[in-house]
């Protein structure tokens, strides 16, 4: 390089005007040459309210929207190959898979982003983690009436399974700043095959969910099996159980109404249809205690059971009893239906 400077040194004393003119010549080829430019925007992925107690939320999309044009040297064919690169997000930091959102109180709720309908998971180029960004590769024609290139691709957000132990509340994750990036590398030559030079643009946007606070009840049958149907027998006990399951850290009552709508837990049960004609009823108690001295019924704050969610299924015993002075009917199959109300 020394040597050369040295040689246009000494052609420039001698021959002014023809160094001129190839100092001329190599500036237009340079400013002649094609190069593609490419920006972005991508739309939110807003899942909106979901129930997370009551099974996984249904995934959101998104939509990246881009633009690239060619400038500069119309009569050359200008290929790229551009990628479209996603990070953490401001309230994940570090946390790639699965990403991560955040509450104001810092809880977190787990999520993933993927490239389409695809199970490949929309990263960045470099990321261990991550490693896949979306990619294109384009190619403008020369001498072409429109340099511009433009598309959209679909991003799908999806909310991992099993996270009922989230609190209730407004989860988001900013990607936003250096959370999101293109690169590209261009070629007259061929199609590269790398991302090479980040460019200016960024397509930010956020991740966001409302969980809500939610509960689901299920119960096992009280099933008193055979019963002697003489009077003055023993009592028939049995046991149930309800399962609650609530958000973190939602307080519940669970309430209990047998079909005749008595408050107190007492019901009968009927016959099933074994039996033409048979109009006998076998009464029932229900219970909140072992010793079947507390009645489980659905007054709120006298004899109905309260709890707080913690996300998990929390199983409360029920304690069922017949009074033996009280079986005497005829035989056949009886049953009733308690309703299993919570309150939260």
């Amino acid at each position: 390089m020394t040597t050369m400077t040295s040689h246009l040194t000494r052609t420039l004393q001698a021959l002014r005007l023809p160094l001129f003119c190839v100092l001329l010549w190599l500036m237009s080829a340079g400013s002649a040459q094609a190069s593609i430019n490419c920006t972005a925007s991508m739309t939110g992925v807003a899942f909106g309210t979901v129930d997370l107690v009551a099974g996984t939320a249904a995934p959101a999309n998104a939509t990246l929207t881009y633009s690239c044009t060619k400038t500069g040297n119309n009569n050359t064919t200008e290929y790229a190959r551009v990628c479209f690169n996603i990070g953490d997000g401001n309230e994940g930091l570090t946390n790639f898979n699965p990403r991560v959102m955040k509450n104001g109180a810092g809880d977190s709720l787990r999520f993933q982003l993927y490239q389409g309908t695809s199970n490949t998971i929309w990263g960045s180029n470099g990321n261990a983690a991550v490693p896949n960004p979306f990619t294109i590769n384009i190619s403008i024609p020369a001498r072409s009436s429109n340099n511009t290139i433009s598309g959209s691709a679909t991003m799908r957000g999806e909310l991992l399974a099993n996270q009922g132990t989230a609190p209730p509340g407004t989860y988001q994750d900013n990607f936003a700043g250096i959370h999101t990036s293109i690169t590209l590398t261009s070629s007259t030559a061929g199609a590269p095959t790398t991302c090479g030079t980040t460019l200016a643009d960024q397509f930010a946007f956020i991740v966001s969910a409302t969980v809500s606070k939610s509960c689901i009840v299920t119960a096992d049958p009280l099933n008193f099996g055979s019963v002697a149907g003489l009077p003055g027998g023993a009592n028939i006990d049995q046991l149930s159980t309800i399962y609650v399951t609530c958000t973190t850290p939602t307080s519940y009552t669970v309430g209990l109404t047998p079909s005749n709508n008595v408050a107190n837990g007492a019901g009968a049960m009927t016959p099933t249809g074994g039996v033409p004609g048979n109009t006998d009823t076998v009464p029932y108690q229900l219970y909140r205690n072992s010793g079947r001295t507390n009645a489980w019924g659905n007054i709120a704050g006298t004899n109905t059971i309260g709890g707080t969610g913690n996300g998990q299924v929390q199983p409360l015993p029920l304690y069922g009893r017949v009074l033996g002075a009280s079986t005497n009917v005829r035989p056949d199959s009886y049953m009733d239906v308690v309703t299993v109300s919570v309150t939260y």
